[in-house]
């Protein structure tokens, strides 16, 4: 079973929540809002994945 990382894990279920407050307040939140959530999402997805990617690279057996 992959151990994922709690800080990563943490990282994105916040990014995910500050990205669905700005959404719900779409109407009311500047250019500036939008440009930080996306970015934050797209970081904190990027860095759960690359974890990920090089948990499975270290598992792998090496090939003969």
């Amino acid at each position: 079973m992959t151990r994922i990382p709690q800080a990563l894990l943490d990282d994105l279920r916040h990014a995910t929540e500050f990205y669905r407050c700005v959404e719900a307040e779409s109407e009311a939140v500047d250019v500036g809002a939008w440009t930080d959530a996306r970015e934050w999402l797209r970081t904190a997805a990027l860095n759960l994945g690359a974890a990920l990617i090089a948990e499975l690279e270290a598992s792998e057996a090496p090939h003969a």
